[in-house]
Parts: structure tokens; C-alpha cells; sequence
């Protein structure tokens, strides 16, 4: 990789790490990112799917195309603690890279833009939009909180719910025989939740917040909602836990005297399900450069990377940020996610992505075996 390129990428990283933006409104970083691409000679395809925050740009013949994904959405109030900066700047880059052996390509390689990872499921309106429909493999990164480089792993999926009870508002001191308090609902909710979570398998999470409770201590609250994360390994799993998650809202309901009611906050984010050829390239990468690498790692989290891994092979690289383990979502990765050491992992990230990406556009042989 050239050092004028080397620049390019940080000075990406840095501008959309210092813009962090939320779920379909990531505007500056799609900017930035088209800029670096137009100044690089490559003509870039707006709306891609409809959404105004996703785009797409190839290279190599036209039809079917090995995918590259960048996302580049932030966090409510804690920013790029995800690192998303990152695998804007390593997927941008890996194109880049592979754009440079554009001549040689028997398919397509192209760019994907995707936005909303962290909330809404762009990939997943992609995927309805055929976006992924010619994709011959998909190769991504994510950036880890752990000192290790990991591919081929797996995550749970997940699924949100958001619960609202309904009560009756009562002066809290003069009157609150007459109420019905929908926080005391929802607090049995979570209570119910703590004691669930003892007989619930390893492999599975549970987890909310409230986000409405009320308008003042000395009114008995007529409303109250919380928003709930499920997650499981397994799609059945998930249905399983939905179904028990339904009969324990009703249950505290039913302790208070209000009435409940549920409505999904986010479609199934699938479980990841790497593909093992396309990790096989990984690998090859990874050993040649001398990484210490973890294949089949299971990541308690989840991602709509898992649902393109559902309709295309798939795989990604999970890249280190920190020489010792760190939490993600936390202000310590928000900050590990500029530093020195993640932006030259992010590099060696983009050259792997590349390489991959010309290999599986290059050989017809490797192509065929994908989908074996």
C-alpha cells in the first residue's frame, strides 16, 4: 500500500471518528468516503437499495461481483465505540487496493456502503432491495476488543422488542388507590427478566432498558416503555425465548392492573454463518503476514452481517484495536478505535480484504467452490 493512500485512509478514519452519526443519517461519512473515491478516479452509485446512506462503486466486468461491505454508523452518546470508522476506512481501502489489478478480474469487485448496523438492519433493506442478489462472496471487518486476529466466527442473533404498559394517572399522596402504575408493571418486567436469565442457556442474552417512566414523583406514571434485546444462537432458540418473553409481559401486566402491549423495534439480525472457503482465503492471508489468528471464535453479539451471510458466502476479519483486552461499546474502544496501533491493523485489515477479493475475482476454480 502506497503511503499516499496510507494518509487518505486515516485522514477517513479520523474525520468520521470525529463525526460520529446515528443509524440512516451517517451524511458526512458517506461524504467523505465519496470524495476519497471520486479523487481516486471511481465513478460512485448514490441510494443504492433507496437508501439515501448507502452506496455502491465497482470495478471489473459487469454482473456478478465479489462484495466488499464498509459500515460507518455510530452510537447514541458514546460515538464510534464500535469502531465503525474502522471498517470504513479497511473495506474503502481494500477496494482501493483491488481496483489497482482491475484489468485482470474475471468478475466484478465492488464497494458496498451500508448504513444502520447498530440500529434499523441496513444490510438487511439491501438484501431486500437484490443489492446482494449477484454476489459471488462477502467480505468484511470489525474491529475487536481482543488482542487477537479472528475470522470465521459466528454470533448470536437478535432480535428487539419494545414494550409500552399502559395504567391510570392518580395524585401519588392524595389519591393512588384510584391509579394503576405502569412503571411498577414494567419493573416486575425486569425482575422477572433477572430471575429468567438463571435458567436460560449460556449462549443466550437478555437485556433493556426504560425509557419512559413517568412525568413527576408525585404522579402515579399512566405509561411506561422499555426497550428489550434477545438474543440467542439459534433462530428456533429466539422464537423460543419470544414466545416466553410475551407471557411474562402479560404476567406483569396482570400484577398491576394495566395492559401491555408489544411491537418489534428491530427485525432478526440472523447469526452469523461463515462461509468455510472464504475463510480459507483468510487464512492463507493471515498466515503469509505471520498474525496470530483464532478461527471459529463465537462472538456473544450481533450484526446484519449475518443476514447477508444467510444469502451469500461469507466471511470477515476481526481485527485487534489494543495489545490487551478491552470492552467494546465502551468510551475505552471509542478512544482504542483512532489510536496508532488500530489504524495499522485496519492497513494490514485492507490488504487481506484485497487479496481475497482479487483471488476469488481472478479464478474461476475458487469461485465455483463457494457455494459447494
Amino acid at each position: 500500500m502506497s503511503s499516499s493512500l496510507r494518509v487518505d485512509l486515516i485522514v477517513l478514519s479520523r474525520a468520521i471518528h470525529a463525526t460520529p452519526e446515528l443509524a440512516y443519517q451517517e451524511r458526512q461519512a458517506v461524504m467523505n468516503i465519496g470524495t476519497l473515491l471520486r479523487r481516486h478516479g471511481h465513478e460512485v452509485e448514490p441510494r443504492t437499495g433507496g437508501l439515501e446512506t448507502a452506496f455502491r462503486v465497482r470495478v471489473g466486468p459487469k454482473g456478478p461481483a465479489v462484495a466488499l461491505l464498509a459500515e460507518y454508523d455510530a452510537l447514541p452518546e458514546i460515538g464510534h465505540a464500535c469502531g465503525h470508522n474502522l471498517i470504513a476506512m479497511s473495506n474503502v481501502g481494500a477496494f482501493l487496493l483491488a481496483a489497482e489489478r482491475a484489468k485482470d478480474l474475471g468478475v466484478g469487485v465492488a464497494l458496498v456502503g451500508t448504513p444502520a448496523e447498530e440500529s434499523g438492519g441496513g444490510k438487511i433493506d439491501l438484501i431486500d432491495a437484490g443489492v446482494f442478489r449477484d454476489s459471488i462472496a462477502v467480505l468484511s471487518s470489525h474491529p475487536s476488543g481482543d488482542p487477537d486476529w479472528e475470522f470465521g466466527g459466528s454470533s448470536l442473533g437478535v432480535v428487539a422488542k419494545r414494550v409500552t404498559f399502559h395504567g391510570v394517572a392518580a395524585h401519588a399522596a392524595f389519591s393512588p388507590e384510584r391509579g394503576r402504575n405502569a412503571l411498577s408493571a414494567a419493573i416486575r418486567l425486569f425482575v422477572a427478566i433477572d430471575g429468567w436469565r438463571q435458567h436460560l442457556p449460556a449462549d443466550t442474552r437478555v437485556h433493556g432498558i426504560i425509557t419512559k417512566g413517568g412525568a413527576a414523583q408525585n404522579i402515579i406514571p399512566e405509561l411506561a416503555e422499555c426497550d428489550i434485546g434477545l438474543r440467542a444462537a439459534t433462530v428456533e432458540t429466539l422464537g423460543e425465548m419470544q414466545r416466553t418473553f410475551a407471557q411474562m409481559v402479560q404476567g406483569a401486566a396482570m400484577q398491576t392492573g394495566t395492559t401491555a402491549e408489544i411491537v418489534d423495534d428491530m427485525r432478526l439480525y440472523a447469526p452469523v454463518r461463515p462461509n468455510a472457503r472464504v475463510g480459507d482465503l483468510l487464512a492463507d492471508e493471515l498466515k503469509r503476514r505471520g498474525l496470530h489468528m483464532v478461527r471459529g471464535k463465537f462472538v456473544l453479539a450481533s450484526t446484519d452481517f449475518g443476514n447477508v451471510s444467510h444469502v451469500a458466502p461469507a466471511d470477515y476479519i476481526g481485527f485487534p484495536v489494543s495489545e490487551r483486552p478491552i470492552p467494546g461499546h465502551s468510551h475505552v474502544m471509542r478512544e482504542s478505535s483512532a489510536s496508532d496501533l488500530a489504524h495499522h491493523n485496519a492497513m494490514i485489515t485492507a490488504e487481506i480484504l484485497a487479496a481475497a477479493a482479487v483471488r476469488i475475482a481472478t479464478d474461476a476454480g475458487l469461485r465455483a467452490t463457494l457455494r459447494a
